[in-house]
């Protein structure tokens, strides 16, 4: 049963049985400042995953699981978009889903919340991925990730970690198909699950384990070791896709935005209203 199955058999009920359905999900919910819709996003949210690109079709509440995921799951976060402009929507959204601005700073570009911090910026120029230096964040988001360089990811998220005790730390990646040569990458990052030629292909939500070899290049592993590489012991890194799609996005799937997809040119409808990789 998908989440229209659900609303459906939902809207059927008589009055007085949904309003104690609502009742009883305000109860098990609490104060929650976010909750992940039924399908894909929960996936996405539970995935064990150290690496998640979380994408496919325009729509799926991609933004909203980096979102989300910052205000409920983690200590210190960083939401990235390429630009500092676009950077501004995740800023616009943000707002909308906690219901206010307080603790955000537009100058800093930093939010603090109760009992976390959230920065928000763009990464623009290469040498832009330099200001994230040395800079610890449990949870690092690229939204709309093949906009970014390689070299921007895999540098920044080279500090993807936290000295907090039982603090999860991990990579979200959220994006629709590359639709220009420098996205590229991100087929070749995640080709196990993207590649229909794959030696090896995986399953969305399946993990599977990378490090360095010693050669310099990235080796897929049997699990997380510890692996002996060059006389060391590595650890390696889980890593999925997990697919995302509008019709599990049902405040906007209703807005009539699976229209404005399907008049797109077709290699762009391709793209963000099929999710084709």
């Amino acid at each position: 049963m998908d989440l229209k199955d659900i609303l459906s058999a939902f809207d059927a009920l008589p009055v007085a049985e949904r309003s104690a359905l609502l009742a009883d999900a305000d109860k098990a919910t609490g104060n929650a400042k976010w909750m992940p819709n039924p399908g894909p996003q929960t996936d996405a949210f539970f995935s064990d995953a150290d690496e998640l690109f979380y994408g496919g079709q325009a729509g799926g509440g991609k933004s909203d699981l980096e979102i989300g995921a910052a205000i409920t799951a983690h200590h210190r976060s960083l939401l990235l978009r390429r630009t500092n402009k676009e950077a501004l929507g995740l800023v616009e959204r943000m707002a909308e889903i906690i219901g206010n601005r307080d603790g955000w700073s537009g100058q800093q570009g930093i939010w603090r919340l109760a009992d976390s911090t959230v920065e928000i910026g763009g990464c623009q120029l290469e040498d832009d991925k330099q200001r994230y230096k040395g800079l610890p964040h449990d949870l690092i988001c690229f939204d709309e990730v093949s906009d970014f360089s390689e070299t921007q990811y895999t540098f920044i998220i080279g500090w993807n970690r936290s000295t907090k005790p039982g603090q999860r730390c991990r990579v979200i990646a959220a994006g629709n198909p590359p639709t220009r040569p420098e996205g590229l990458w991100v087929l070749k990052r995640w080709a196990a699950w993207l590649d229909p030629n794959h030696h090896n292909p995986a399953e969305p939500g399946e993990l599977r384990w990378y490090t360095t070899g010693e050669d310099g290049r990235e080796i897929e592993v049997d699990g997380p070791g510890p692996h002996v590489i060059g006389g060391d012991l590595v650890t390696a890194r889980s890593r999925t896709f997990i697919p995302a799609r509008l019709s599990d996005n049902p405040d906007l799937e209703a807005s009539g935005y699976a229209a404005t997809l399907a008049a797109l040119p077709e290699e762009l409808r391709a793209a963000y209203r099929d999710g084709r990789f």
